[in-house]
């Protein structure tokens, strides 16, 4: 009875130590798992905020390029003002000049044009006197005077500085639709506010002006005395945090019951708790076990003297298991490969150490062993390391049997291969990471000899016109007659064009590379910015005809599109032979725009690299005409980032036809570099 207690002991004392440590582990999990809901739900606030604040930035760039597009004619009617702001579905918006005169506004009101209104609002003084783009509080329209937000955005045009704002109405914008989804918890109470505390937005329905100490006026104390916390409010305890959304004098509140905020860990609590009690009675059983294991090893200590000076000298791994796969004896080589101290491997089966992959093989050779199938075996396996890591073993195991010939023990003998095999695969691993780098950087060397090419031959040529003829002007200028200067000028203006279109490919090109360039589609009138690409390009009258109906809309990046169109217009005119056609064609839920000429067409070889970059045509016309090849690969590139598609078609009987395919739905948004080449066809 007294040698039994000693056994059973230290298990017992060991379980009640593990017992009181789950305890206290149970206790801190939960407090850290409610720390770990919070830190989330004021992540989740401040991807709300930066939601916000990109929202925000990217309305006021493209109000800006909207502006520099459609506003910066001499005198802007309200038709084009309109168009603009419908662009961007403002109820509210107003155009100045350079001194915070009103030149045009919505919805129209005659008898405000032309007066100063530029003092009247801190962000329209901000945008006219300072130069730069502002976002307004709550604050009274110009022309009805109902609460919105404005967002002003100067730009300079060739009439001076003007400012281009447009407002959303407080309660009714996509802020507000935004906020209602930010943070999915049922009664979180989200609100958008200015620096006066009136209310922007919010994720429940307001209108008209309303201040939030109004509305939540222990939420607004709290925030008062500091950013996150808690405070109390009918009759529960509410978590709150709140953001200041930079460029802005906005700042975002959030505010949940805890109730709604720990509910999805209320099940977690329980489920701890009661695998606490369960494991505690496993463990009893466990104490059980290792008391009758620790009283099997004294029995076969005896026998086990024979091998104790083999196993602790010997410089490889050795274990004695018996007929069931259990460790009945480890040498310290085995427990330092391994990591394990010698009372944690005996009693365990070897499946226990053993990678999981592997415990089939070892189960199928120790079942050889017991039935008499085999008297040893040799075999690679992995082990798994007390840390967590792999460890690969090459196994060598021999039967033991007793007196009367029956299987008793197997002696393995186990040599560490892992650092072997690390080296042997680290060997082959660079070797195929050299070669990958070698194969990117003979691609880089590629792109960079034809960027070189190109710079060397088609920059070169328009700046060495320029300078030639800008030197022989200077030294003849009084001694030439007027048609010759005329004539000079005109060919330095010719290659200055030229030089300036070059940049453009190779500023584009340079985004495309750093995937700095990104669509960002809007809903357009395709036939006005086809007529309006036609008339940018001022080709000889009769040169381009455009068929299209007088309203097609699809989705599409306008910058994009222009350049699209520029690009093909371009070709074809510098390629081709007039008459070019450009017609706008609806097609279910795509609008197609084709634009073909009379010229010879692409070389049928070219026709698989017409999308390439730095690629062109070695016969026919494209070899007496300067380009880059980058033309049709920008277009390709661009296209894509739409969500639209570009295709070749040979034109019947002669001429070439490329057709822009437009979606009529909004699609991703996708970088540049992101957009899949284009499909070629020949009909």
């Amino acid at each position: 009875m007294r040698m039994g207690w000693r056994f059973l002991a230290a298990p017992l004392a060991a379980w009640l130590a593990l017992t009181c440590v789950g305890a206290g582990v149970l206790t801190w999990v939960e407090r850290t798992t409610k720390n770990a809901v919070v830190q989330r739900y004021d992540w989740r606030a401040g991807l709300a905020a930066d939601f916000v604040k990109a929202m925000v930035s990217d309305l006021i760039t493209r109000q800006g390029t909207q502006a520099h597009a459609f506003l910066s004619t001499p005198a802007v009617d309200a038709a084009d003002f309109k168009r603009s702001v419908g662009g961007f579905g403002y109820p509210a918006a107003v155009l100045l000049d350079a001194e915070g005169r009103l030149l045009q506004v919505i919805p129209p009101n005659p008898a405000l044009l032309g007066q100063k209104i530029a003092d009247r609002y801190p962000h329209l003084h901000t945008a006219v006197t300072e130069d730069r783009a502002a976002v307004s509080p709550v604050v009274a329209s110009a022309a009805e005077s109902r609460p919105v937000v404005g967002f002003a955005v100067p730009f300079d045009t060739p009439y001076g500085r003007r400012v281009f704002s447009g407002a959303v109405a407080v309660g009714d914008s996509p802020l507000s639709s935004y906020l209602s989804t930010a943070i999915p918890l049922d009664g979180v109470k989200v609100h958008l506010v200015d620096n006066a505390g009136a209310v922007v937005a919010a994720n429940h329905p307001h209108t008209g002006v309303s201040l939030l100490a109004n509305e939540e006026p222990r939420l607004h104390a709290a925030l008062d005395r500091a950013a996150t916390g808690r405070y109390q409010d009918g009759g529960g305890w509410w978590q709150y945090t709140y953001r200041d959304i930079p460029g802005t004098p906005w700042r975002l509140s959030a505010a949940v019951s805890e109730d709604v905020l720990f509910a999805s860990t209320s099940g977690s609590r329980a489920a701890g708790r009661a695998a606490l009690v369960t494991a505690s009675v496993v463990g009893l059983l466990v104490v059980a076990a290792a008391t009758r294991a620790r009283r099997n090893r004294r029995e076969l200590r005896s026998s086990e003297q024979r091998l104790r000076k083999v196993f602790d000298n010997s410089r490889i791994g050795m274990a004695l298991t018996d007929m069931d796969g259990r460790l009945a004896r480890v040498n310290p080589t085995l427990c330092h490969m391994l990591g394990r101290p010698q009372t944690d491997m005996i009693g365990r089966h070897v499946t226990d150490l053993t990678h999981p992959d592997d415990v089939d093989l070892s189960l199928r050779n120790i079942r050889d062993c017991r039935t008499g199938r085999v008297d040893g075996f040799d075999i690679d396996k992995r082990y798994v390391h007390a840390a967590g890591r792999v460890v690969e073993v090459a196994i060598t195991a021999s039967l033991l049997r007793d007196e009367a010939d029956r299987p008793q023990y197997i002696a393995t003998q186990i040599i560490d291969m892992t650092e072997r095999h690390a080296l042997e695969n680290e060997r082959r691993r660079d070797a195929a990471e050299l070669a990958r780098h070698a194969e990117r950087l003979e691609h880089a060397n590629e792109q960079m000899a034809d960027f070189m090419a190109m710079l060397t031959h088609d920059v070169r040529q328009p700046l060495t016109t320029i300078v030639s003829a800008g030197e022989l002007l200077l030294d003849d200028w009084s001694g030439l007659p007027d048609d010759t200067r005329l004539h000079y000028l005109r060919r330095m203006t010719t290659a200055g064009h030229r030089a300036d279109e070059l940049v453009t490919e190779i500023l584009t090109l340079a985004q495309l590379d750093a995937g700095a360039l990104t669509a960002r589609p809007t809903r357009l009138d395709v036939s006005h910015v086809v007529r309006e690409a036609v008339a940018a390009l001022g080709a000889e009258p009769g040169t381009i005809t455009v068929i299209a109906p007088d309203q097609v809309t699809a989705f599409a990046d306008p910058a994009h599109l222009s350049l699209l169109l520029g690009n093909l217009l371009g070709n074809a005119v510098k390629y081709g032979a007039a008459p070019v056609r450009v017609t706008v064609t609806p097609d279910r839920d795509r609008v197609l725009i084709r634009v073909a000429d009379d010229g010879e067409g692409v070389p049928a070889a070219f026709i698989p690299h017409l999308f390439e970059r730095f690629t062109r045509a070695e016969t026919g016309v494209a070899t007496t005409k300067p380009g880059t090849g980058l033309g049709l690969y920008l277009v390709a590139r661009l296209a894509g980032a739409s969500g639209a598609t570009i295709t070749y078609q040979a034109g019947q009987p002669r001429g070439a036809v490329f057709v822009l395919s437009l979606p009529c739905a909004p699609g991703p948004t996708r970088s540049a570099t992101s957009a899949p080449a284009p499909p070629v066809t020949v009909r």
